[in-house]
């Protein structure tokens, strides 16, 4: 009888190891996934922050143009339009960088001091938001890596 109880014992042993092996890979393979979903979306967030900077940044060229009117250039206004349209709307800072857009249109073509003004506020708002989405970028990453 001890050879059975023991080959019972062995039988049992081995089901439950195997049960637990599968259980093992399902997870790792269930939380793999997870990790690659988090970090294509990742990867698009990047990408969008760093459109938004560059188009953020084209966008205050023009606007401080010196001794130049760059609402006399399309460039100007798709540039402008195109940083609302990456914003949301929600955002809290929406509504201060739209302000900022609408002052460097103001100013065009003032005195260049006058919209160097301008440029020292929508300066600041940009790197607001701009830290704001990285942080919430690298904080997603680590909260689903970690």
């Amino acid at each position: 009888m001890d050879s059975v109880a023991g080959m019972i014992v062995s039988g049992v042993t081995g089901v439950i190891t195997a049960l637990i092996t599968s259980l093992f890979v399902c997870y790792s393979a269930k939380k793999r996934r997870s990790i690659d979903s988090v970090l294509k979306i990742s990867e698009f967030r990047h990408q969008w922050i760093n459109d938004l900077r560059e188009t953020m940044a084209e966008f205050q060229s023009y606007g401080v143009l010196p001794n130049g009117d760059p609402t006399k250039k399309r460039a100007f206004y798709r540039l402008g339009t195109k940083i609302e349209l990456l914003m949301n709307r929600n955002d809290e800072d929406y509504e201060p960088l739209h302000d900022m857009l609408e002052a460097f249109y103001d100013k065009a073509s003032a005195p260049d001091t006058e919209k160097f003004d301008v440029d020292e506020k929508y300066v600041a708002i940009c790197q607001r938001i701009l830290k704001r989405e990285w942080d919430r970028l690298k904080f997603k990453l680590g909260e689903s890596i970690g």
